[in-house]
């Protein structure tokens, strides 16, 4: 299983680096597991298979970021305030994920209006790229 699991985070973060989000998309079912992992958490199967996920998704909650980013300077690095969401993209199950461009005071606004349609946005790290999300349309009161 550990050689499985390095094949998958290689080439999902190769494939990052080529401006494409992958998940793996279980021959059985047809769930999508994103992030990616070797087998399908719906049904078990180990039968799985890459695709692209669409960038259709939606924010379904925003959780205040006391997390392991704000410790790492996220927001400094990348310019932007931002809230850590509960994204559930398309055909997959919801995983959390920072919110680009969200404050305290936006996200207070917004949580009435949830889900709304995000769309992902690929960051350097240090030495690798991440996902986060944001927003399609800013909703007006």
């Amino acid at each position: 299983m550990t050689v499985k699991c390095e094949k998958t985070l290689k080439t999902y973060y190769d494939a990052l680096e080529e401006g494409k989000i992958l998940g793996r998309k279980c021959k059985k079912c047809g769930h999508i597991e994103y992030p990616p992992y070797p087998s399908c958490n719906k049904c078990g199967c180990f039968d799985t298979e890459w695709v692209e996920i669409s960038g259709k998704a939606y924010v379904t909650q925003l959780i205040p970021s006391a997390s392991i980013y704000a410790d790492q300077g996220f927001e400094k690095r990348h310019g932007r305030n931002y809230m850590l969401g509960g994204v559930r993209p398309e055909g997959s199950d919801e995983t959390v994920a920072p919110i680009m461009g969200i404050n305290a005071k936006d996200a207070e606004a917004l949580q009435d209006k949830l889900p709304l349609p995000v769309k992902p946005v690929i960051l350097q790290e240090d030495g690798y790229k991440i996902v986060a999300w944001e927003l399609v349309d800013q909703p007006t009161e």
